[in-house]
């Protein structure tokens, strides 16, 4: 099997059910490594049935640092499940030189994967989209889903507590439920790994979303810089209306938004992750290209965890 690009994905496995192929490649890479080790949950949609994955260690020690890597919450955005694949021994024996445990959530949606679509099976995408993880109390007792870039609130909750009573898809809603089960305190980081079809662009470039002093960054960043162009000081529209511009939030210098947006690494720094970061490609970005973005940020976020 040649992963080669979105669309020969979906053109090459349409009748071969590509999630299956792909998981069944995922636990041939798993069985390789020894500390590790997969369960399997169902998600049942009206349109059909499908597994998902959850990779992690033997055996996670109360003093153990972990790194958290997620991938695939939008069915379209195909490089983050495909690194995992091809790159899953790498990112561990990485991992492992950092002193680090590694959890993996490889394909958040997989109904989306299997028919190349940023929703699920279903076509549900919930309230405010399926990357949907904190409400937001402000001053006053309104509740919000994205502070934008502003970190300012009285309190933040789970998306699925049940004073909301808020529809989240099947594929979130079981995130939810794993999530809370896993040792969150002891995550240091957590990468959220993307690609962006929404900003119009035929360019082949990469930002990011991260949260705190983002000027640690900065080194890997300029490592991306000699591969792929990055988004710096741009307008990015891409989870907001792209008809209104008033509504982009701007990079900075290093290609990286500060911004509180409810997401699954919103929720992980709420958590404590010191690092927590969504990696974005531009859809022009061939496939090769944005995996390498992806293991770029993996790797370095793992020195800066060393380093420190």
């Amino acid at each position: 099997m040649e992963w080669i690009g979105r669309n020969s994905i979906s053109n090459s496995f349409v009748m071969k059910k590509k999630t299956e192929i792909y998981y069944k490649k995922l636990f041939d890479e798993v069985k390789k490594i020894k500390d590790l080790k997969t369960e399997t949950h169902n998600l049942k949609y009206k349109n059909g049935k499908f597994k998902f994955v959850r990779i992690f260690p033997k055996k996670i020690n109360k003093k153990d640092r972990i790194f958290f890597i997620s991938a695939g919450i939008h069915g379209n955005e195909v490089s983050g499940p495909i690194t995992i694949l091809k790159h899953l021994q790498r990112i561990y024996d990485y991992a492992k030189k950092s002193g680090l445990k590694l959890i993996i959530y490889p394909l958040l949606n997989p109904s989306g994967f299997e028919i190349n679509y940023r929703y699920n099976i279903d076509r549900d995408k919930g309230v405010f989209g399926n990357n949907d993880f904190i409400r937001y109390e402000l001053e006053g007792g309104r509740i919000v889903d994205d502070l934008r870039d502003k970190n300012e609130f009285k309190k933040w909750y789970w998306s699925s507590d049940k004073r909301f009573n808020i529809r989240l898809p099947e594929e979130v809603k079981l995130a939810h439920g794993l999530l809370k089960k896993e040792p969150l305190k002891q995550v240091v980081a957590a990468l959220d790994l993307h690609q962006d079809y929404i900003t119009s662009t035929r360019v082949t470039a990469t930002y990011a979303y991260a949260f705190g002093n983002l000027k640690k960054y900065a080194k890997i960043v300029d490592k991306l810089r000699k591969t792929i162009p990055v988004f710096e000081n741009k307008l990015i529209g891409a989870g907001y209306s792209v008809s209104n511009p008033e509504d982009y939030l701007r990079s900075d210098k290093n290609g990286i938004i500060n911004r509180h947006d409810g997401s699954i690494t919103d929720l992980l720094y709420r958590l404590g992750a010191k690092h927590s970061i969504t990696v974005e490609t531009t859809g022009r970005t061939p496939i090769e290209v944005a995996c390498m973005v992806n293991l770029v940020w993996i790797t370095g976020v793992m020195d800066l965890i060393t380093k420190k």
